[in-house]
């Protein structure tokens, strides 16, 4: 019997979305292996004196857009949910308790271990618990744990943006999503030069929500009348050259240093229009390869992603405790780092593993119940060719990853 080969003749009329995609999994453990080195490899080792040594800390230092590539994971799928579900009687009950069933067993869990421990202030808890650890240094909380500041956006997202989707057509929709694509960079230009006081240039949702309209416009566009894979592909593919063109012109002028005006603005923008046209350029090149056993450790990281966002920051914090009184060179040096990572990267991926199939599993097949159908889709004439009028089928409900 032939083997079916990974790499099949596209087709131009397929659809972007489909009930499995194993490319949305493939991109988050993507996204989860590129913070995990960032954190392990990036923080810890000092100038190692090998070429190779240097080489691995300098390609590490790119893993902190992990989390870029998470937020337009997420401004694809959030948006996705709310366009599929609008109209339902129960959108809102049903898209608030999959975020809640998603969301914070896990998180609790993790603020209830590391008070545990002693690991948070008094304020830092408050901080968390209200979802505006993003906005801790305005606040003058100290001292919280480093993933939650992405939960705060992303549940300062969840809260703001079905109403939007409710609210507005998908042309107005649409509009507003392109506008905070430019306005966010005007705001963030404000801000690191000193205009403006909106947070963190970093941090602050209002200041990064550009990464989460990119996500959501890339969902519009796949339930358009375009959203298929030859539209994709093109969409895609531009995409991505543009981000590059992006990063090299604005090499000159600093664009990878965070610590200029220059940098602070622009430093993400090439990286998330990138990465929405890399999502896109993948979804419709449906690439068998992404359902073979070589992309299987990625589908796996992607599986346990958020858990092991959440927990791997501590594990390796424990493992520094542990080791702080043996050789320097078990500490500091690349071997030591490089030990350090794999020894805890495994542990970290166990925990996360365990917390995902016992603890987290259990709470996200309470789905809620079954609404009455939707409504009729709205007249052509109001939605024109943006958004097919037929509901897709498709799934891409993030409260299931």
């Amino acid at each position: 019997m032939e083997r079916e080969p990974l790499v099949g003749t596209i087709k131009s009329d397929r659809p972007l979305l489909r009930k499995h995609m194993p490319e949305l999994d493939v991109l988050r453990g993507t996204a989860i292996l590129l913070v995990v080195s960032y954190h392990a490899l990036n923080w810890d080792v000092g100038h190692p004196a090998s070429k190779i040594g240097k080489m691995i800390v300098h390609a590490s230092v790119f893993g902190w857009l992990g989390v870029n590539l998470f937020f337009v994971l997420s401004g694809f799928l959030i948006t996705g949910i709310l366009l599929d579900t609008k109209g339902r009687p129960d959108y809102y009950r049903r898209f608030y308790l999959r975020r809640v069933q998603r969301i914070l067993p896990a998180y609790l869990a993790t603020i209830a271990i590391l008070c545990l421990f002693r690991y948070l202030t008094t304020g830092a808890v408050v901080t968390s618990l209200l979802f505006v650890a993003n906005y801790s240094k305005a606040l003058g909380v100290a001292a919280i744990y480093g993933p939650f500041w992405s939960l705060s956006v992303e549940e300062q997202f969840y809260l703001l943006w079905p109403m939007l989707v409710a609210k507005v057509n998908i042309r107005v929709f649409t509009v507003v999503a392109i506008a905070i694509c430019f306005l966010d960079p005007l705001l963030r230009w404000m801000a690191g030069s000193g205009h403006l006081s909106l947070g963190d240039v970093h941090e602050s949702t209002i200041l990064i929500a550009d990464n989460l309209a990119l996500g959501a416009l890339a969902a519009v566009f796949a339930r358009s009348s375009r959203g298929n894979s030859r539209g994709g592909l093109r969409l895609g593919a531009t995409m991505m050259i543009g981000g590059a063109l992006v990063l090299l012109a604005g090499i000159p002028f600093g664009i990878l240093h965070r610590t200029t005006t220059f940098g602070a603005t622009f430093q993400t923008t090439p990286w998330n229009i990138f990465f929405t046209g890399l999502l896109l350029f993948l979804l419709a090149r449906q690439s068998p390869w992404f359902s073979s056993r070589y992309a299987a450790p990625l589908r796996f990281l992607g599986y346990i992603s958020y858990g092991l966002y959440l927990i791997h920051l501590l594990v390796f914090d424990a493992y520094d405790w542990g080791v702080r009184y043996l050789p320097a060179s078990v500490q500091t040096t690349l071997e030591g780092a490089l030990l350090r990572f794999f020894f805890i990267s495994l542990l970290s991926i166990s925990v996360a593993w365990v917390s995902r199939r016992y603890f987290e599993e259990p709470f996200l097949r309470r789905r809620p119940g079954q609404a009455p159908k939707a409504p009729p889709a709205p007249e052509p004439e109001k939605e024109g060719s943006w958004l097919r009028q037929e509901k897709s089928s498709v799934s891409v409900d993030a409260s299931a990853q």
